[in-house]
């Protein structure tokens, strides 16, 4: 039996958080996720998001609701901490689902789209680059 579609979670060059999103995650694993960003947010730190979704397809409906509900819990941390999101994004069907949750939780950040990780990371260096921040070489 196959294991569940994971996000994986990439600080090792912090300011800049990778998440890499390998499919649709299950309900479970949506959450999962959820919790373990919640505690990045949760440190206080500036940071820049750089998510990979060019692997995912349909995002069920109630995880979007979900993603909405989380956006407003954490409306305040994000502000304060979060400098902007890359997303890596190449699916008209996932575009779709991300702007319904943005339809309804717009984001208080830049959001920028990408249709390669190249250019979406070059686009986070610059960006921590402009707020006087720099990635840390190897892991912390």
């Amino acid at each position: 039996m196959s294991q569940p579609a994971r996000a994986t979670f990439d600080d090792s060059h912090w300011p800049l958080l990778r998440l890499l999103l390998p499919g649709t995650l299950s309900s479970q694993g949506h959450e999962e996720c959820l919790a373990t960003f919640s505690g990045y947010v949760r440190r206080r730190e500036k940071f820049l998001l750089l998510v990979d979704v060019s692997r995912v397809g349909l995002v069920p409906l109630d995880q979007r609701w979900r993603q909405v509900e989380w956006f407003e819990e954490h409306d305040n941390p994000l502000r304060e901490t979060l400098l902007g999101t890359a997303l890596v994004l190449t699916s008209p069907v996932v575009r779709l689902s991300i702007s319904a949750i943005l339809f309804f939780k717009p984001l208080p950040l830049p959001l920028v789209t990408f249709a390669t990780r190249d250019a979406a990371e070059a686009w986070a260096a610059q960006r921590l680059q402009e707020e006087g921040l720099t990635q840390a070489a190897k892991g912390r």
